[in-house]
């Protein structure tokens, strides 16, 4: 899966999106407004990280409607956070993000180039780190377009701090790759370990791998990093209502976890979402 970029109304790169992207910023605006209320007298540090950031705006793909990206939400959030982290692979996507952060760019907002996996130290380094730990609580969003990022890099990135995560798994592309040989080595890097394995043999034995034994086996690694409330009931589906991906809202408190059932009860629209 590659980005496709274009050129926006300002003249600056957008990211060419499908219209069901709006969904899942939906559901990241909705826990980032939530998440900032709530923890705006109560921590003197909130951190934001985004480790696939895009260059801040993105086209709805057949329309001109233009979107803000995640990284343009959180900047615009109602109380602000302490301080952002942003983060893409592409310099030509974060000079554009940092041409739409403003002139000059916040001084509380860095923006990195570098592989998601690399970003996550380097965000550790640089927000997180040393004596603050106690004062510090984040958000980090991590929307790959595959498996791109690695356990081990979450697992540095969230040690020893009270930092939420949504993340995008992308469960119709693992359970369509998981059992190709060539997928081995990033299947490892994504689920840290070789334990993936069994789901193979079940699979080859005749057994489904349905996106619950996905979830249940990926968010089994994440209970192993101290993350013990989960909320993964937000399912995107695509045109033809086949499930390309869901999103993993996880907290090591139980306050992450209200806020995941609450955010994840009302769809874009408005309606109350029903579980399928």
């Amino acid at each position: 899966m590659t980005d496709v970029l274009v050129l926006g109304s300002d003249g600056l790169p957008v990211r060419l999106v499908q219209p069901w992207a709006q969904d899942k910023l939906h559901f990241l605006k909705r826990y980032i407004d939530i998440f900032t209320t709530s923890m705006k007298d109560k921590w003197p540090r909130r951190v934001y990280v985004d480790l696939f950031a895009g260059p801040g705006k993105s086209v709805i793909e057949g329309t001109s409607q233009e979107i803000d990206g995640s990284p343009i939400i959180a900047l615009h959030a109602k109380y602000p956070f302490s301080e952002m982290y942003l983060n893409d692979a592409a310099p030509e996507v974060t000079a554009a993000l940092i041409a739409r952060l403003g002139r000059p760019p916040p001084a509380n907002t860095f923006v990195s180039t570098l592989d998601c996996n690399a970003a996550a130290l380097n965000a550790r380094r640089m927000l997180v780190a040393g004596a603050d730990n106690a004062r510090t609580i984040g958000l980090a969003f991590i929307d790959p377009t595959a498996f791109q990022i690695g356990y081990d890099a979450i697992a540095h990135l969230t040690a020893d701090l009270r930092i939420d995560i949504i993340v995008t798994v992308m469960t119709g592309y693992v359970a369509r790759f998981i059992a190709e040989r060539g997928f081995e080595d990033p299947m490892d890097q994504f689920f840290g370990s070789g334990d993936w394995r069994a789901l193979v043999e079940a699979k080859a034995g005749g057994e489904r791998v349905t996106s619950r034994r996905l979830l249940d086996h990926y968010e089994g690694r994440l209970r192993a990093l101290g993350y013990t409330y989960f909320d993964d009931s937000v399912r995107i589906v695509n045109s033809r209502n086949r499930t390309i991906y869901h999103l993993v809202f996880a907290s090591k408190h139980q306050l992450g976890g209200r806020f995941s059932k609450e955010v994840s009860r009302r769809m874009r629209s408005g309606q109350a979402r029903m579980d399928i």
